[in-house]
């Protein structure tokens, strides 16, 4: 585990009010030449932001109460979500609300720009695959039905889905996120942030789909999927792991592949941004950030 070295300025700056300085710093001086450059959306500086791509466009879906929920970036020549960014805290990590919505909707940040909206629709020869996935957002009836955006849909091999990547996913989300709020778990009482998406640059292939002016445009259809996660504990100090998973049916369902799947796939933050070019926990102070994504360590992360 890395210490933090930074305390309450740093989490005030990245809109994690309920964080108190837990290790009793006060610096302020915080060196962080790649941040998010905060304009009127204070969202782009929280800890679980990647570093944004002006081609791209900045969403940030917010229940009615203000919570933030996810944020992603989407790229309209893709049609598809570049990355999904969220976090299981104390209280999103709850399951109030544990009946799935299939509450299928378009984008709302699209509704004025039909060219760019993807309609409600099934991908012919693929699951219209969760990046926020439903089981991931419980807390709320609202927050559940806010993950069956098109937006947050990606083409997905349906072996791939239900088996393989669900290996990796459950584990994230049961394990670490949900262990947030299990007082047995080594998790509890932090914060896990995660970043989800699947390459845009590296494809299998595209799919015909239809924009909501009734065209046929193509989606992209990634090589890969990934995640990359953060846990700052309750005491201040931070591990981080990624994965890194080629989207096929791996056709082995045997107990003792599946068992050790996710391990088999886990990677630094480092190799992560490597395959995928883009610069992870950017919010993050320059000093704890490069030591915490250069490494990770199997036997920290309960489950591998």
């Amino acid at each position: 585990m890395v210490a933090l070295t930074f305390g309450a300025t740093f989490f005030t700056s990245c809109g994690d009010k309920d964080e108190d300085d837990k290790n009793g710093s006060s610096q302020t001086n915080v060196t962080n030449k790649n941040a998010n450059l905060v304009g009127a959306d204070e969202t782009v500086a929280r800890i679980e932001m990647p570093h944004l791509n002006s081609q791209h466009d900045y969403i940030c879906h917010k229940l009615s109460n203000g919570d933030v929920n996810y944020t992603l970036e989407y790229d309209r020549s893709k049609l598809h979500a570049r990355w999904v960014a969220y976090t299981y805290d104390t209280k999103n990590a709850q399951k109030n609300y544990s009946t799935r919505t299939n509450a299928w909707d378009g984008e709302p940040f699209y509704d004025g720009l039909m060219q760019y909206q993807v309609t409600v629709q099934t991908f012919k020869g693929y699951q219209r695959g969760h990046i926020v996935g439903s089981a991931e957002r419980y807390y709320s009836q609202e927050a559940n039905e806010q993950t069956f955006y098109m937006s947050n849909m990606s083409p997905m091999i349906g072996a791939f889905n239900d088996t393989y990547w669900g290996e990796v996913e459950d584990l994230v989300r049961d394990n670490w996120g949900r262990g947030v709020i299990n007082q047995k778990s080594d998790f509890y009482g932090g914060t896990l942030y995660v970043v989800k998406g699947g390459t845009l640059d590296q494809l299998n292939t595209t799919i015909t789909v239809k924009n909501t002016l009734g065209d046929n445009v193509q989606m992209a259809v990634p090589k890969y999927y990934w995640i990359a996660c953060l846990f700052v504990s309750s005491t201040g100090t931070m591990k981080a792991i990624g994965f890194w998973v080629e989207h096929k049916n791996y056709n082995n369902t045997s107990t003792s592949f599946l068992s050790t799947f996710a391990r088999n796939h886990a990677c630094s933050i480092d190799e992560l941004e490597e395959k995928t070019g883009l610069d992870f926990f950017c919010n993050v102070p320059d000093n704890a950030e490069e030591l915490v994504e250069a490494n990770y360590n199997i036997s920290q992360w309960s489950g591998l």
